[in-house]
């Protein structure tokens, strides 16, 4: 499962070509474990790699699991701006 500070195995920044856009979602978005989980359901049915897969359902797990351990507190941006 990737993190900030350890990508994984399925790192989209060492994987993106020059200048491909990209978008992120962070654990502290409230719909992103169900996007992440919708999106390994697709890319399941699609035929992708099952590892990739279920890395991404972990992530979905993880995800759930930061918030309910009660790191609401880190959830903000340095900016402030809690989007």
């Amino acid at each position: 499962m990737a993190t900030k500070n350890n990508p994984g195995a399925y790192d989209c920044y060492a994987n993106a070509h020059p200048d491909e856009p990209m978008f992120v979602l962070l654990g502290r978005d409230r719909h992103a474990p169900m996007l992440v989980r919708l999106w390994a359901a697709i890319r399941g049915m699609d035929g992708e790699d099952e590892h990739k897969v279920a890395e991404a359902l972990a992530c979905a797990e993880a995800m759930d699991a930061w918030v309910a351990r009660g790191l609401r507190e880190l959830a903000s941006p340095p900016d402030g701006d809690a989007t």
